[in-house]
C-alpha cells in the first residue's frame, strides 16, 4: 500500500489544463441554459428564471436571506400569501440554495444573484466529479475523463429535468454525496488533514443542501466504519467524529426548525400507505432498463463501471471500489423502492438513478482510461474527449446537433415575463390596491405558470393562491384551483357563502381563468370585470369585488404596512369586548408590541379554515401596534 496518492495533478500539472478545458466547456453549456446566444448579459440582467419552481425558490430565497440578516434564522412569517403563512425549512426546502445566493448577492430582490448562483453551481459539477476521481485515487488523466462523464451526467434528461424544476438542493446534495463516498475510501487508506477537511466540507454542504439525502448515506458510513474501524487508532475515530460534527453543528441553526416544522402540512390519508413487498421492490429486468433510459449511454456506462470497479480494486484502491459499489446498489434499491411505493411521486426514481451512476462514474472513467492506456492512447484520448466537450459547449451550430448527438440537453430556461404576463401585471397595478387581497386562480400547472410566486415583488399586493399549487401546508387551504374554492367546487358556493369568504379573507379582486370559474364570478352580484386579458392562449379575467376593504374583522385599526419583517397597525381601537380581530393566520412565534397587548387566536366560524386567525386583546386604544415573528 502506497503512502500517498500518486500520478495526480501535483505530479502531472499538465492535466490541470485539461481539467480547465472541461470546466470551460461546462461554462459554455451553462450559458446556453440562459439563451442560445450564450451571452453573459443574460445571467446578469434582472429577468427572473420562470421555469419550474425557480420563481418560488427565488421568492423564498429573498425572504429567507432577509430574515437571516435580521434574526439569524431563515424561517419567517409572510403575510403576502395565503392570509399569512410560515416560510420554513420544510416549505420551502428547495429555497436554501437561493437563500445562499441572495445572502452573497446583497440586500433586496436580485434575480441576477440567483442566476449567477445557478451558473456557478453548474460549473461545480465537473469540478466535483474530478475531485471524486482524485478521492478514489485515480490518476490525473482518469480524473479528467471522470469530469467529462460528470458533464454528460449533468446534462442527461433526468438531471436536466431536475434543473428545470429548480431542484438545486437535491442536485447539490447528490453531487456532494458522489464526492464524499470516494473520499471516504481516501480517508480509509490515507487518513490525514487533507481528507478530513475535504470530507468535513462535503458534510457541511450536504447537510445544508438536503438532509434527507445525507441521512441516506448513513448505511454506507456505518458499513464503512464497521469494516475499517478495527484497522485504525483513536485519532482516526476522532477524525470521523469531527467530520460528522462539521456537517451537523454548523447547520443546527436551521436543522432545529427543519425538525420542528416537519409536520406542519396538510394531513393526508395517503400517508399511511404500507411499504411495498420485497419482490415489488426488486422488480424485473425491464424495471432496471427503465432506470437507465434517461442516463447517458443507457446501460453501457454502468456495465463499463463494473469492469472499472474491478480495475480500481486491482490498482489497490479497494475501499474506494467497494464503497462505490455499495453506494450505487443502495441508490438503485432506493430508486426501486420509490418506483414501487404509490405515495412517492412518479419522478423520484428518475432523480435517484443519476446519483447511482454518479457513484460509478470514477470507476467507469478508470475502465476507459485503462483500455486507452494499454492501447497507448490514454493521454490523447482523454484530451480529445475534453476538446470534444469544449466544441459542444461553445461551437455547436443552430439546433445544437452536436449536443443532441452526445446526449446533452440544454434547452434554455424561461427568462423574464412574456408580453401577456406584463400586461396582467400592469392591469393589477392599475385596477387593484393594497387595501385588500387578490384571489388568484391556480389553474392547472404548465410551463411558466409558477411565475405567480413573484407577484408580491412586482405588484406590492397580498394574494390568496398563486404561491405553490404543490404545497401541502394547511395555510394553503384558502385557494382557488381547478374550479374549486377551499377544495369545494366553486359552482356549489352560494352568493352568501362567497360574501362570507371575501369578508373573512378581505378579498377585493379575483384573477381567474376562462371557463366555469370566470362564469361563476361573473354571476356574483358585487363582482365586476375590470380587465379581460389572456395568458398562454387562455383568457384571464380580473374581477373587482365591491365591498368595504379591511384587514380588521372586528374593532378598528389602520393597516399601515405588512411584510415579512413586521406588520404595523396604527390608531388601534378595540371593540366593546376589548379585542381586535385580524384577517391573518396565527403562527407560533408571533410577538406583539407594546407588550401589554396580548395575542390570541380565533377560529373560522364556518369551520372551513383549519388555521385560526389573529386576535389582539388590548385594554384600550393604542396609537401603534407592531407584530413581529421572533424565533420561539
Amino acid at each position: 500500500m502506497t503512502e500517498a496518492p500518486t500520478n495526480g495533478f501535483r505530479e502531472q500539472p499538465a492535466w490541470l489544463v485539461a481539467a480547465a478545458v472541461v470546466v470551460v466547456a461546462q461554462a459554455g453549456l451553462a450559458l446556453a441554459l440562459f439563451g442560445p446566444a450564450r451571452q453573459w448579459s443574460a445571467v446578469t440582467d434582472d429577468r427572473p428564471v420562470l421555469s419550474g419552481r425557480h420563481p418560488l425558490h427565488l421568492y423564498h430565497g429573498t425572504l429567507g436571506a432577509s430574515a437571516f440578516r435580521d434574526h439569524r434564522t431563515a424561517t419567517c412569517y409572510d403575510p403576502a400569501f395565503q392570509a399569512g403563512y410560515p416560510k420554513t425549512p420544510v416549505f420551502d426546502g428547495g429555497s436554501r440554495p437561493a437563500e445562499l445566493f441572495a445572502l452573497l448577492g446583497g440586500r433586496g430582490y436580485r434575480p441576477a444573484a440567483y442566476k449567477f448562483g445557478v451558473f456557478v453551481f453548474l460549473l461545480l459539477i465537473p469540478v466535483g466529479f474530478i475531485a471524486a476521481a482524485r478521492g478514489a485515487g485515480l490518476p490525473g488523466g482518469a480524473a479528467v475523463l471522470t469530469g467529462c462523464f460528470g458533464v454528460l451526467i449533468g446534462w442527461c434528461p433526468a438531471v436536466r429535468f431536475m434543473l428545470e424544476e429548480g431542484q438545486l438542493d437535491l442536485l447539490g446534495a447528490g453531487l456532494a454525496a458522489a464526492v464524499f463516498v470516494p473520499w471516504l475510501g481516501r480517508y480509509a487508506k490515507h487518513p490525514g488533514p487533507e481528507s478530513c477537511l475535504v470530507l468535513a466540507g462535503l458534510a457541511l454542504i450536504g447537510w445544508y443542501a438536503h438532509p434527507l439525502v445525507w441521512l441516506g448515506l448513513f448505511p454506507i458510513v456505518l458499513v464503512f466504519y464497521l469494516v475499517c474501524a478495527p484497522q485504525h487508532g483513536p485519532g482516526w475515530h476522532l477524525g470521523l467524529a469531527g467530520i460528522t460534527s462539521a456537517g451537523i453543528v454548523p447547520n443546527a441553526w436551521w436543522l432545529v426548525d427543519w425538525g420542528k416544522y416537519w409536520w406542519l402540512r396538510q394531513p393526508s390519508a395517503e400517508d399511511n400507505i404500507p411499504l411495498p413487498g420485497v419482490f415489488e421492490v426488486l422488480g424485473g429486468p425491464g424495471d432496471y432498463a427503465n432506470l437507465c433510459a434517461g442516463l447517458p449511454g443507457g446501460p453501457v456506462v454502468p456495465l463499463v463501471a463494473i469492469g472499472g470497479l474491478v480495475l480500481v480494486w486491482a490498482a489497490g484502491h479497494r475501499a474506494a471500489a467497494w464503497l462505490a459499489f455499495v453506494a450505487a446498489v443502495l441508490a438503485v434499491l432506493t430508486a426501486r423502492l420509490s418506483a414501487a411505493w404509490p405515495r412517492v411521486p412518479a419522478d423520484v426514481p428518475g432523480r435517484v438513478a443519476p446519483l447511482a451512476l454518479a457513484f460509478l462514474a470514477p470507476a467507469a472513467a478508470f475502465g476507459v482510461w485503462e483500455v486507452l492506456r494499454r492501447a497507448h492512447a490514454a493521454k490523447v484520448g482523454s484530451v480529445l474527449v475534453a476538446v470534444g466537450l469544449l466544441t459542444v459547449g461553445w461551437a455547436d451550430g443552430p439546433g445544437a446537433p452536436l449536443a443532441h448527438a452526445t446526449g446533452v440537453h440544454t434547452p434554455p430556461f424561461v427568462l423574464g415575463f412574456t408580453a401577456e404576463q406584463q400586461q396582467l401585471l400592469a392591469a393589477i397595478d392599475a385596477h387593484t390596491g393594497p387595501s385588500a387581497r387578490i384571489l388568484w386562480d391556480d389553474a392547472e400547472a404548465r410551463s411558466g405558470r409558477s411565475w405567480s410566486a413573484l407577484l408580491p415583488m412586482y405588484t406590492n399586493r397580498a394574494y390568496l393562491g398563486g404561491l405553490d399549487t404543490e404545497s401541502e401546508i394547511e395555510h394553503g387551504h384558502c385557494a382557488l384551483a381547478d374550479q374549486r374554492l377551499n377544495g369545494r367546487p366553486l359552482v356549489e358556493w352560494t352568493d352568501a357563502e362567497l360574501t362570507d369568504f371575501c369578508e373573512w379573507y378581505n378579498v377585493g379582486w379575483v384573477v381567474c381563468r376562462g371557463g366555469s370559474t370566470a362564469e361563476r364570478w361573473g354571476k356574483y352580484p358585487t363582482a365586476k370585470a375590470v380587465a379581460r386579458l389572456s395568458e398562454g392562449g387562455q383568457p384571464v379575467v380580473l374581477f373587482k369585488i365591491t365591498r368595504n376593504h379591511s384587514f380588521v374583522l372586528k374593532g378598528y385599526a389602520v393597516w399601515t404596512s405588512a411584510d415579512a419583517q413586521r406588520i404595523v397597525l396604527t390608531d388601534v381601537r378595540p371593540n366593546a369586548d376589548g379585542y381586535v380581530d385580524l384577517s391573518l393566520h396565527v403562527f407560533e412565534g408571533l410577538r406583539v408590541y407594546p407588550s401589554y397587548v396580548k395575542i390570541d387566536s380565533f377560529p373560522d366560524p364556518t369551520g372551513r379554515d383549519p388555521i385560526n386567525h389573529i386576535r389582539l386583546r388590548t385594554p384600550g386604544p393604542v396609537p401603534r401596534i407592531t407584530l413581529v415573528w421572533e424565533h420561539p
